[in-house]
């Protein structure tokens, strides 16, 4: 359940990704969310969530099932090249 992520500030540059045992949570900036994977995942029909965060400015969580998640975390994998530098995954599974 959502609430089981980590609520910590994300640095404007982080996607956080925390898989737990049904779901995978996707915590992107809002510009990257917009611009790049909003189209994407919605064919996967995902909950969409849009937060301020204290340091990383405006974000929006995304919850997907199990599948749905992984296939969204492949395709980020391979997107990484795309975003440059500029931005960095941070990866958490909940045990």
């Amino acid at each position: 359940m959502e609430e089981n992520i980590p609520n910590w500030p994300l640095m404007e540059e982080e996607i956080l990704v925390v898989e737990d045992e049904s779901h995978v949570y996707f915590n992107f900036p809002h510009s990257l969310y917009k611009k790049t994977i909003e189209k994407y995942v919605a064919k996967l029909s995902p909950i969409v969530r849009v937060k301020d965060d204290p340091l990383g400015g405006r974000r929006v969580v995304l919850t997907l099932d199990k599948q749905g998640g992984l296939e969204v975390k492949a395709w980020l994998s391979l997107m990484m090249d795309k975003l440059g530098k500029k931005y960095f995954i941070t990866e958490l599974e909940i045990v």
